[in-house]
């Protein structure tokens, strides 16, 4: 009798283990799960997710008996794309078999593909032409309303009414800890140190306009979102958890690979508020050592003109004051040698990031 190999009958090095999760239910921190409506679960770089929905028409009086005017609502669609984002970590076999090193294992991964789903959620820059995806983070969509919040909480009354009045149902803050923590630092007054939010001593919801608060660490810096979920669809795929044996042989180590992808769209952008904190926020521009080339910088969501590899401060600055951000050149300031490091001192809240793709021999950080 012939015999078959199968996966039962083989080693495991024929047959790596392979497991897949809803990612709702070990990933349920996650915010595209807490501000989102997924939509639904989809696979591959190709394919898109078409979302209809409606912009609601008006209603109107009418004469008893009249006739009823027919109503023509604007029927719409938007296209969800999504980004593979994956994790692959190499462990020897002797700390594979050691007890709990699947459940801190299983910790970890959680945490890192939670991170990654929270960054391209709330911050990830737009992809360039032709790319869809990844798709722009929350707080590089264009559309949303914003505002600039100075000393007291009348800007985001502001806010929170413009939302409203755009018929949106806001449901939550997503904040930066630096935002929390400068909103709930301000005081009633100038000659007062009560704080307008409160002591914070008790184990209360943090609230802030009577709406929960999420405090998330990949919200930029100094900012934060007002946001009403109906706006925002998205769509995620499983999480799927490999491990194997073989993949590195020659070195008696396991391979455990996490995938996942996600993505979403604003499909009422005018429903989300936007805001950043007054104030001077510094960041450190790094170039390491490039020979040549070109790069950019890009601040709430705007990006310079490229920048050459060796400038001098002056015009890094100048790049910055050109944007269209309603800042002008007494708001920044740039110091640093010609090529770098340059210390950048934005005037106020959000991302600052750069991209160094066109730099020969560097790497581009922003911290």
């Amino acid at each position: 009798m012939a015999f078959t190999h199968t996966t039962g009958s083989s080693a495991k090095a024929w047959a790596p283990d392979l497991y897949t999760f809803a990612p709702e239910t070990v990933l349920e921190q996650a915010l595209i799960f807490a501000i989102t409506n997924v939509a639904g679960r989809i696979e591959g770089d190709a394919p898109s997710m078409r979302v209809a929905y409606a912009d609601d028409a008006d209603a109107g009086f009418v004469d008893e008996g009249a006739e009823i005017p027919e109503s023509e609502p604007d029927l719409a669609e938007a296209l969800v794309y999504t980004k593979k984002f994956a994790q692959l970590i190499r462990i020897t076999r002797e700390q594979y078999s050691q007890a709990g090193t699947d459940d801190h294992l299983a910790q970890s991964v959680a945490r890192a593909m939670i991170t990654k789903a929270d960054n391209a959620l709330i911050a990830q820059t737009a992809p360039v032409g032709p790319a869809v995806a990844p798709v722009a983070g929350l707080v590089n969509t264009a559309g949303l309303v914003t505002k600039t919040v100075g000393t007291n909480l009348d800007e985001l009354i502001d806010l929170e009414s413009t939302v409203r009045a755009n018929r949106a149902m806001p449901g939550g803050w997503v904040l930066a800890p630096t935002t929390w923590a400068a909103l709930r630092k301000m005081k009633i007054g100038t000659d007062y140190n009560s704080n307008l939010l409160g002591a914070g001593t008790d184990n209360a919801e943090p609230r802030l306009l009577s709406l929960p608060v999420l405090v998330n660490p990949e919200v930029p810096a100094y900012s934060g979102l007002l946001i009403d979920r109906s706006a925002i669809v998205s769509a995620v795929s499983d999480l799927t958890i490999a491990t194997d044996p073989s993949a590195y042989f020659s070195s008696d180590s396991i391979a455990v690979r996490a995938t996942m992808r996600t993505g979403h769209a604003v499909v009422r952008p005018d429903r989300i508020g936007l805001f950043y904190i007054d104030g001077d926020v510094t960041h450190t521009v790094t170039l390491g050592s490039p020979s040549a080339g070109t790069f950019t910088l890009t601040f709430r969501g705007q990006t310079t003109s490229t920048i050459a590899y060796n400038a001098s401060a002056a015009t890094v600055k100048a790049a910055l004051v050109a944007l269209d951000d309603g800042y002008d050149a007494a708001d920044w300031t740039v110091t640093g040698s010609a090529g770098g490091p340059y210390t950048v001192i934005a005037p106020g809240g959000g991302a600052l990031t750069g991209s160094g793709s066109g730099l020969t021999g560097g790497s581009l950080t922003v911290t």
